[in-house]
């Protein structure tokens, strides 16, 4: 099973761990048709069998695809995948969402080295909360802004990601 090589969505190659959340794991992967690298965000197993978090999953997608934003990772694709791995007969679909894979690093590991100089932060609080403006006259409200959840380009721009818990704001449970 180690030396096969998973795809999903008969489409997206999928290779090593590269981040791992609270309810996926996000492996760096390459679109077979387009020829790209991608990032591939996979639903954790165990949480694949429960409807509700099937549910939230395709909603990040759903919400995270509305945005085309230079400070916004973007969404690609999304879809479910027959587990192949499971070895059972009432193994459940794992969900997954294709994202642009970004070249860089984690603001909370930028953070974690020491002081920032002032013209990076305000760049970076500059770039986080355009992300923000744009998503929320998108009717997106992220709801989990932290430093795990923003990406630094090897160029210095910011990309915000991780819109697991957003919260659509035409939703009438939203004040």
């Amino acid at each position: 099973m180690s030396t096969t090589t998973r795809v999903m969505g008969g489409r997206y190659r999928v290779d090593e761990l590269i981040g791992r959340g609270g309810m996926a794991h996000v492996h760096r992967g390459y679109d077979l048709t387009l020829g790209r690298d991608v990032a591939v965000k996979i639903l954790d197993r165990e949480l694949a069998r429960d409807t509700a978090f099937r549910n939230r999953f395709r909603m990040e997608a759903q919400a995270a695809s509305r945005m085309s934003h230079p400070s916004i990772v973007r969404v690609f694709d999304a879809g479910e995948d027959p587990s192949s791995e499971a070895g059972g007969t009432d193994s459940e679909p794992v969900p997954f969402i294709v994202m642009e894979l970004v070249q860089g690093e984690l603001l909370k590991d930028i953070i974690a080295r020491g002081p920032l100089p002032t013209a990076d932060a305000v760049r970076y609080a500059d770039g986080i909360l355009e992300a923000l403006e744009y998503s929320h006259r998108a009717g997106v409200v992220h709801r989990d802004i932290k430093p795990g959840n923003v990406m630094v380009t090897l160029s210095g721009a910011v990309k915000v990601m991780d819109f697991g818990i957003a919260r659509a704001v035409s939703d009438s449970s939203s004040t």
